[in-house]
């Protein structure tokens, strides 16, 4: 394991703790590397969530 194995696919900082989930909102950035911060993940589900209104919301919910 080398120094680079745990860097964010989100933040880029290392100390990633978790596998990033599967499915994404719309609009939501998608990590760029095997491991995200649960913080980071959680932080950007919820940014890409609030961002995702009206019909867009509803076609993305039903999907």
């Amino acid at each position: 394991m080398n120094e680079n194995d745990d860097i964010c696919g989100l933040c880029g900082l290392p100390g990633a703790d978790k596998i990033p989930h599967p499915s994404h909102w719309p609009d939501e950035r998608v990590p760029d590397t095997d491991l995200v911060h649960a913080d980071c993940e959680v932080e950007e589900c919820a940014r890409a969530s609030a961002m995702c209104q009206g019909k867009a919301r509803d076609e993305f919910l039903r999907g």
